[in-house]
């Protein structure tokens, strides 16, 4: 059975700008992405087109997509969690600060919880920085540039904030706070021009625990590998 992750973005181009890790487990482990928009956005006059837009994102990511029923999406969750079967799930941390990522971590916990049984969870930042990420996951430029075409769809989006093109200097920045906050105290920064920040965690029975103890920092193949062979 193939691996899968779930993205449970809170708006279409949230999946291209946090999705280093998806995109590298998808490259180098061969795990399947599927990409769950909580919402469409608040302007209803503009989410035919955004639904449009993260279709075509997610081709040039190599992820799949999954709309939720706009009428209770929190009821249809679970069973879509129960359908996909994901071996982690990434959503936003719970103090991000953007409201409706912080409604769309919410919605992710509740649907877990209902669910049932456990998940590998991977925290993700934007708005608000994590206080304690425990992952850094490095990029090539290769990378960052295929997010930047990806989040190049979000055509509406970027018209009005140039999220792509700002997307290398937030990683750059990432590397920065990451060499400690991760690597921990007085570490050196590691040889990387590029990364994303995450918290992983473990949800089960209702409760959070950590899945390994300090903080990992994935350069190699053979580091993304170790990390991943715990999910599946």
């Amino acid at each position: 059975m193939t691996a899968t992750v779930l993205i449970l973005a809170p708006h279409p181009d949230d999946e291209s700008i946090t999705g280093l890790l998806p995109l590298r487990l998808k490259e180098e482990c061969g795990f399947r992405v599927w990409v769950v928009p909580a919402t469409l956005g608040s302007r209803a006059d503009r989410r035919a087109a955004r639904a449009r837009e993260l279709r075509a994102a997610c081709r040039a990511l190599g992820f799949g997509v999954r709309f939720l029923a706009a009428e209770d999406p929190a009821a249809e969750l679970p069973a879509v969690l129960a359908a996909i079967r994901p071996d982690a799930v990434f959503l936003p941390h719970a103090k991000d600060g953007h409201p409706t990522h912080r409604a769309t971590h919410r919605l992710g916990v509740a649907a877990m919880d209902a669910a049932g049984g456990g998940f590998h969870v991977v925290e993700t930042e934007y708005w608000h920085p994590l206080e304690r990420p425990n992952l850094m996951v490095a990029a090539k430029k290769s990378h960052v540039a295929a997010l930047q075409k990806a989040l190049a769809c979000h055509v509406g989006e970027v018209a009005r904030n140039d999220y792509a093109a700002r997307l290398p200097a937030w990683m750059s920045d990432n590397v920065r706070r990451g060499a400690e906050l991760v690597g921990g105290k007085g570490a050196a920064a590691p040889n990387m021009a590029y990364a994303t920040l995450y918290r992983a965690r473990i949800r089960a029975g209702g409760k959070w625990r950590a899945p390994y103890r300090g903080g990992r920092i994935v350069e190699t193949p053979e580091q993304l590998r170790a990390l991943a062979a715990a999910w599946v």
